[in-house]
């Protein structure tokens, strides 16, 4: 128990060392930029098709045990087969530019982004899922949610073009 806590707290004040995925917890709040939803080129629709996802997502309100992480700003850019309700098959790559408390830069992530199951509900969800590659909080899995402003009927409907939305990111 006692090494364990010990383990914790080195990794708690490392200065953005790779750290162990089974030491590292780290969760966010994640939005997408005002104006700036993500797009989906074609528009994701009623049926299953190959889509390309790209965009930003601020993270804030970061806490856990990377405590000099406080927010960050990802690029994504992912494939999928996709429609209202699935997603599978996601390949794609994330760049994460971390700040600390002051919005001073600290270093970066990349997340590989990898969803192979079926994923239902929301399925921009799996922008969200895989695993940091390479920089801070290396080797550890993510996984998170965005949940749209709009409804099923819409995206089926009309088709799902862009996607505004807020939801949560957890590291490790």
């Amino acid at each position: 128990m006692y090494v364990a806590w010990i383990v914790a707290a080195v990794v708690a004040t490392a200065p953005l060392a790779p750290a162990p995925a089974r030491h590292s917890s780290l969760t966010c709040a994640v939005t997408t930029p005002a104006g700036r939803p993500l797009t989906f080129t074609p528009r994701i629709g009623l049926t299953v098709r190959h889509v390309t996802a790209r965009g930003n997502l601020q993270l804030t309100g970061c806490t856990g045990a990377a405590t000099q992480l406080s927010s960050g700003w990802v690029s994504v850019r992912a494939t999928a087969q996709a429609s209202c309700t699935s997603a599978r098959h996601v390949r794609g790559r994330a760049m994460i530019t971390w700040f600390g408390a002051t919005g001073r830069p600290l270093g970066t992530s990349r997340l590989r982004i990898r969803a192979d199951r079926l994923i239902a509900q929301h399925p921009a969800d799996t922008l969200l899922t895989g695993t940091i590659a390479r920089g801070a909080l290396s080797g550890v899995p993510v996984r998170g949610s965005i949940t749209p402003p709009t409804a099923l009927l819409g995206c089926a409907t009309q088709g799902m073009g862009t996607l505004p939305g807020d939801g949560h990111i957890t590291f490790g």
